[in-house]
């Protein structure tokens, strides 16, 4: 059965939402707001119906023609088919929803505009791949296994995608494909040096032939590996510091580099992740003879910039790779940071138990959220908080029991870290009432 109808928004997810003249929610891929499709009715689930798109029938002023060959067959991005004013709309409509959902007032001047990636294409400085059993790098189709194997992902930089046309042409992850279902291909922002990261299914050792094969690739000049929760550099064994941006802080007239290895998260947009860190660092403001628990802190993104405004910083992360860069950081820059191995729920209580107190709290959690832990965050009687999400969902969910707390949201901003995709990540200030 088909139906003409016409697309009111744009949700999380990426999918187009209209209703049928039953006032049935269907939702369907590739659409744009305020366009008229004709959709095919799909599987039926509770509160929607799965549509699958037929045909434009009015398109919208903001259609453009998608950038990649392997668009809807890579499971990856999903807003190319608009310009990118109308992919900023439909961002802050999506957090705006979410506020509105979890019923969070937003502060006087309202939701702030998009702070727009200083790129559109070409910004991942990460990219994670999956293997197939011929040792071939791509991506799964959208919502299945139907793996798709690529040479170029236009949102990847150059040398990432240098090296990703080299794995793909010589074949050289084949023999590792038993043990290894995925890479990660990481660029250096200071050098555009590359690592690739072997995400091993087992601890089974990797033989110096297979790490022979791969170092043939001219564009990848370093190799690490995980198993579990630990990270191993192959090739070269001694470097200090395969991966490393600069950061300069305007109103300081100084900056810092960080570094860091394969085996810590690192935001995949390097020039966005700089104006975070701004941001936060404006957010924030005078830090001087004030302390910092810098939550979930990773190889110390925020706290190194944050101590260099003269605030003392603890950080708090379970990733034991990235505390120790976090310390190198730390070291480097001659800045007043601590930094421990730990469970935030954990910390936080123990901290809480001890009555400890700290002037400001940021925290940059995974797509999941606090969840819990946010109930904690209120006893350590922080002045403010600085909130960093990239899922407006969870964000609103914790926000909405800081509020209930005794937190006004003061600033929302919306920064757009990965273009052609429906992903936002944002940032809360809340201060004590």
């Amino acid at each position: 059965m088909e139906h003409i109808v016409e697309i009111e928004k744009v949700i999380t997810g990426g999918k187009g939402l209209a209703r049928l003249n039953t006032g049935k929610v269907i939702m369907a891929d590739f659409v744009l707001p305020g366009e008229t499709v004709q959709l095919r009715v799909g599987r039926e689930y509770p509160g929607y119906i799965e549509g699958e798109l037929i045909e434009i029938v009015t398109p919208s002023a903001a259609r453009i023609k998608p950038g990649c060959v392997y668009y809807k067959e890579c499971g990856g991005c999903d807003l190319q088919h608009g310009d990118y004013p109308e992919q900023l709309k439909i961002k802050k409509a999506i957090v705006k929803e979410a506020m509105d959902r979890a019923g969070i007032s937003l502060p006087k001047d309202g939701l702030q505009n998009i702070i727009p990636s200083p790129a559109m294409w070409g910004y991942r400085y990460r990219l994670r791949l999956k293997i197939d059993r011929n040792g071939q790098p791509g991506f799964y189709k959208k919502r299945s296994n139907h793996f798709v194997a690529i040479r170029k992902c236009p949102v990847a930089t150059e040398h990432v995608n240098a090296a990703l046309t080299q794995l793909q042409t010589t074949g050289c992850l084949k023999e590792l494909a038993e043990n290894c279902n995925e890479v990660e291909l990481v660029q250096s922002p200071i050098d555009g040096k590359i690592t690739l990261v072997l995400l091993l299914k087992t601890k089974q050792a990797i033989s110096a032939a297979d790490l022979q094969t791969i170092s043939t690739c001219a564009y990848i000049d370093c190799i690490g590996c995980t198993t579990g929760k630990k990270y191993y550099q192959l090739v070269p064994p001694q470097e200090p510091a395969p991966l490393a941006q600069k950061i300069f802080l305007p109103d300081l007239q100084q900056g810092c580099i960080l570094y860091w290895s394969g085996g810590c998260f690192s935001q995949v947009n390097a020039r966005q992740n700089e104006q975070l860190i701004r941001l936060a660092c404006s957010l924030a403001g005078e830090l001087k003879g004030k302390t910092v628990l810098d939550l979930y802190c990773g190889m110390g993104n925020f706290s190194i910039p944050l101590a260099l405004q003269g605030a003392t910083v603890t950080g708090i992360e379970q990733n034991r790779e990235s505390i120790h860069w976090a310390r190198f950081n730390a070291e480097s820059a001659e800045v007043m940071c601590s930094f421990f191995v730990s469970d935030v729920l954990i910390s936080l209580r123990e901290l809480t138990k001890n009555r400890q107190r700290v002037d400001t709290i940021i925290l940059d959690p995974p797509r999941r959220g606090i969840g819990k832990a946010v109930n904690l965050l209120p006893g350590l009687r922080p002045r403010q908080i600085i909130y960093i999400s990239c899922d407006p969902a969870t964000l609103a969910r914790d926000l909405a029991s800081l509020r209930d707390k005794s937190y006004s949201l003061i600033r929302l901003i919306p920064v757009d870290m990965f273009p052609q995709t429906h992903h936002i990540e944002s940032m809360a200030l809340l201060e004590k009432n």
